[in-house]
């Protein structure tokens, strides 16, 4: 915490100053962590607030919001559609890629991976596709109604306590039951409000004031809008405390009957994971360190609900290429 000097002004006010004193490594790293957590408490709260939150300058937040805003160490916060007619299906092909160039031309398709794992392709589309159809077609693994993504928010932690902690929720005794359920929906939006969705997707902390320089729409409509928003919308807002691209992403696909356990175990990692339903399926992406040590521990402890029967079927894989919205990365 910055030490500050109060300088008392007639009799009435104080003003605070903060002193300049530099942080260490360990100041930094929390400092950013806290401003990944109140921005996934509210995405829209302003760095002024923050800084007040937190008792550092806004000088300091706005430096370090930046700094792990350009190395992917906080994500900005983006909007998820909740499904309302969205199916995900595993496939296997005999060339995948020659699969995916095919797939990537059909109409219906929002999201599309290329995987190295069990399953060659993850497809999830608006309309109903004959996949046999596409040369090469092997066969469907897997194929179900896509639920919520939705993300929890994770601990300041390192990864051995977030190994202990995980190991810990194993040793219960008892682990209850319990379904995530999906309740589709579809938006009841005006032209403004899909034009406002669309603006804000990948970023709801963008300037809204841009937005009005092209497209009249008031301050109370964008208002009501955000009031609105979570009915039809996830946010998502991820951290990495060593930037994004410093871990392997691992892609679980997890048949249970505990399945906020399955959730609560993942959610002790340090980094952020994602999941959502296909089916009756879990399918969870999680973000391990490339530490060899620790990214076997990640095997052990699926192995270990395995054996508990937690995890009664599981398969995996790990991204290659994705596709969505028309953007290849």
């Amino acid at each position: 915490m910055i030490p500050k000097t109060i300088i008392t002004i007639r009799k009435s006010a104080t003003l605070l100053v903060y002193t300049m004193t530099r942080l260490s490594e360990e100041e930094k790293k929390y400092l950013i962590y806290q401003i990944y957590s109140h921005r996934y408490d509210d995405p829209w709260i302003a760095n002024k607030k923050v800084a007040k939150l937190v008792n550092h300058s806004i000088s300091t937040v706005n430096r370090y919001a930046r700094d792990a805003e350009e190395s992917l160490i906080i994500l900005n916060p983006h909007l998820r559609l909740k499904p309302y007619s969205r199916k995900a299906a595993l496939l296997q092909f005999e060339d995948k890629w020659s699969a995916f160039n095919q797939l990537r031309e059909c109409a219906g398709i929002e999201y599309l991976t290329v995987y190295q794992g069990t399953w060659d392709i993850i497809a999830v589309c608006s309309t109903d596709i004959d996949f046999t159809q596409i040369p090469g077609y092997k066969r469907k693994i897997l194929e179900g109604v896509q639920g919520d993504i939705f993300t929890p928010k994770v601990r300041y932690t390192t990864w051995e306590k977030s190994f202990t902690a995980m190991e810990n929720l194993l040793r219960q005794e008892t682990i209850q039951k319990s379904r995530i359920e999906c309740n589709p929906c579809s938006p009841e939006w005006s032209t403004e409000d899909w034009c406002m969705y669309h603006y804000f997707k990948s970023d709801v902390r963008k300037k809204f004031s841009y937005l009005r320089k092209k497209h009249l729409i008031s301050w109370r409509m964008y208002g009501e809008w955000k009031k609105s928003v979570r009915d039809y919308c996830n946010i998502l807002v991820s951290y990495f405390p060593e930037g994004y691209h410093a871990y392997d992403q691992l892609s679980l696909c997890i048949k249970t009957d505990c399945e906020q356990f399955v959730v609560n175990v993942f959610s002790q990692l340090p980094t952020t994971p994602n999941f959502y339903k296909i089916g009756d399926y879990l399918f969870a992406i999680v973000y391990v360190s490339k530490d060899y040590r620790f990214s076997m521990k990640i095997y052990d402890i699926i192995s270990t609900m395995q054996n508990q029967r937690v995890i009664t079927q599981y398969m995996d894989g790990k991204g290659i290429v994705m596709l969505h919205d028309e953007v290849v990365t």
